[in-house]
């Protein structure tokens, strides 16, 4: 039998896990602040506040920033590239993106709204909640967002423009301790700057994914109406990407996502709690209600986790599928 030198013995073939755990996701640079207003009457908002706090948010920021007032259109505005409504609001695309990413017509917002308050009726001096994550260079812009909340609470939230009072905000900072930044009118300190703490690993080989707000995947353009481990985790790829192209320039990013996905295949789902969650929300754009509805619950899985660790726990801070910036596609894992 002819035994062929070493040098020419053909390189040994990799498996799927172990191309996977050679895949890197960079640190994203992040701030989670946390701020709680006060209702100074009566006050009555949807049970789900994401929608509206975003839509306030962008409405403040705009006014206190805009050099050019409410006529201009952003898309034609000369200082489109530096203004922080655009920057945080209306994300244009200024160079080709990668082909990966082609096709998007602005790129997604860098920050998330997480509503921590689920009451519907407020008395006077009730708390009202929320946390808002920044991502990449927006964590840069912390004093426009302070500001912008502050206003936006004065000026009303809902139907009713209720009037509400910003009364403390906190950020949580690398040790994971919560800074308090204002309190009752007063800036009381700078932000920290990033790293936040950085994300967790993950311990063992199983792993429960708790989706806390509905979560809208969509597979080949279509809602998905059921769940599969591969889309799941295309879509966390694909907008942890998305952020850190855009939002994170610099970072060497791996856009060769296959042996992910092959090793993600051979996950397996040990039980599913899932069911579907139907919100709406009132488009000012479209003049009409939207729907919002995902699906909630656990997604238990087993299998080869650790080169997965490091992408669960982005999806943890960044939210996955549509609707993310208020809020929606919140999960939490557990293992």
């Amino acid at each position: 039998m002819f035994i062929p030198p070493l040098n020419k013995l053909p390189p040994p073939v990799s498996s799927p896990l172990e191309d996977a755990m050679t895949y890197t996701i960079p640190d994203l640079p992040y701030l989670r602040l946390r701020f709680t207003l006060r209702s100074e009457g009566e006050a009555a908002l949807p049970p789900f506040k994401g929608s509206l706090l975003r839509g306030a948010f962008g409405h403040a920021l705009r006014r206190a920033v805009c050099a050019y007032g409410p006529g201009q259109e952003c898309a034609a505005c000369p200082l489109r590239r530096m203004c922080v409504y655009t920057r945080l609001f209306e994300t244009f695309i200024e160079e080709a993106p990668p082909p990966f990413l082609r096709g998007l017509d602005t790129a997604p917002r860098p920050y998330v709204f997480e509503p921590l308050t689920g009451a519907r009726d407020f008395a006077p001096g009730d708390p009202l909640a929320f946390d808002l994550l920044l991502f990449g260079q927006a964590v840069e812009l912390q004093a426009y967002v302070l500001l912008a909340v502050e206003r936006m609470a004065a000026a009303g939230l809902g139907s009713g423009r209720f009037p509400f009072v910003l009364d403390e905000a906190r950020a949580l900072d690398p040790a994971g301790v919560w800074q308090t930044l204002y309190r009752k009118g007063r800036a009381t300190t700078r932000a920290p700057l990033p790293p936040s703490p950085p994300p967790a690993g993950l311990e063992g080989d199983r792993a429960v994914l708790r989706f806390v707000t509905p979560t809208r995947l969509k597979v080949r353009s279509q809602l998905a109406e059921t769940l599969r481990v591969r889309d799941l985790v295309f879509a966390m790829l694909r907008r942890t990407l998305e952020i850190l192209h855009f939002h994170h320039p610099g970072a060497a990013l791996d856009w060769n996502l296959r042996p992910l996905l092959d090793a993600a295949s051979a996950l397996q789902v040990t039980a599913t709690r899932l069911t579907w969650r139907d919100l709406t929300r009132y488009s000012n754009r479209q003049q009409r209600k939207t729907p919002l509805g995902g699906f909630t619950g656990t997604l238990a899985l087993e299998g080869d986790l650790p080169p997965f660790a490091r992408l669960l726990r982005t999806a943890e801070i960044l939210h996955v599928g549509k609707g993310t910036t208020f809020g929606l596609g919140r999960l939490q894992i557990e293992g």
